[in-house]
């Protein structure tokens, strides 16, 4: 579930662009949910009159909690 993005940084003249977009992202596998909040930022750049994304980088908002999908098996 994406919030409405907000532009962080504009530069007109070099025509490139930065956006932060608050998001939910919820994983469902076999009865279990988990859901995630984060943010998504994209680095927009103008190439030959349209909008290319030149970054997208996604941060989890608890990226120092243990993750339980993760497992080790020995």
């Amino acid at each position: 579930m994406l919030q409405v993005p907000q532009v962080d940084q504009r530069d007109d003249k070099e025509r490139r662009y930065v956006t932060w977009t608050p998001l939910h992202y919820i994983e469902s596998r076999a009865d279990e949910q988990t859901l995630y909040a984060a943010w998504a930022t994209h680095h927009l750049a103008m190439v030959d009159d349209a909008l290319r994304i030149r970054l997208k980088r996604v941060d989890l908002v608890n990226c120092d909690a243990a993750l339980g999908s993760i497992q080790l098996f020995v």
